[in-house]
């Protein structure tokens, strides 16, 4: 078990005095780095126990009030830095999700790396990504290929036929292409008419 004891450092010239009330014992070093070395050997030696039994809280009381300053300059930015973080971690998840931006306009709108905004915002797949609803596309059917007939009749083509020369061929087939779906295109709400074309 340590013992703790409170160390007031003042600056005399070019040395620093080592004061432990506590224990009423006076020392002196030239840094701020010997000062807790210092102090913590003295303590030792007074009360006879090893040094590394002993905890010091080294206090300048001549600069308490700017370093209390500084904690608090120390204190907001850590809270401004929380809520910018926040803040972008908000803004990623709403340009990729609610609008469905591609990252890399998310990252140049927010000023932030690709790796910034992977970090940021929920990976894919997992539960809290939103896809964008779509229809469903209608099942695909066989293509059917079929030999058009000289009189405008069409036959099935059948492994072993071979379709002719498209055009100019001496009986008149061709290959007839099926028809293709195309799904349905939905368009966000926000989206305008001109995106389509």
């Amino acid at each position: 078990m340590s013992t703790r004891y409170e160390v007031r450092l003042h600056r005399i010239g070019r040395w620093w005095a080592v004061d432990i009330p506590a224990l009423t014992i006076y020392t002196q070093c030239r840094t701020l780095d010997e000062a807790e070395g210092m102090a913590r050997d003295a303590i030792a030696e007074a009360l006879r126990m090893p040094p590394e039994t002993v905890a010091v809280d080294l206090v300048v009381p001549q600069i308490a009030a700017l370093m209390q300053s500084v904690r608090e300059a120390r204190r907001r930015r850590a809270a401004a830095a929380s809520a910018e973080e926040q803040a972008v971690a908000d803004a990623v998840r709403a340009l990729l999700e609610d609008l469905g931006m591609s990252q890399g306009d998310a990252c140049r709108l927010l000023g932030i790396s690709h790796q910034e905004a992977s970090q940021l915002s929920p990976a894919r797949g997992s539960g809290e990504f939103r896809a964008w609803p779509v229809d469903p596309l209608p099942a695909p059917s066989a293509p059917v290929r079929s030999i058009r007939g000289g009189a405008g009749t069409t036959r099935p083509l059948t492994g072993r036929q071979r379709p002719g020369p498209a055009n100019g061929s001496p009986d008149g087939n061709a290959l007839v292409s099926p028809k293709r779906h195309r799904a349905p295109v939905t368009r966000p709400s926000w989206a305008i008419a001109e995106d389509d074309a």
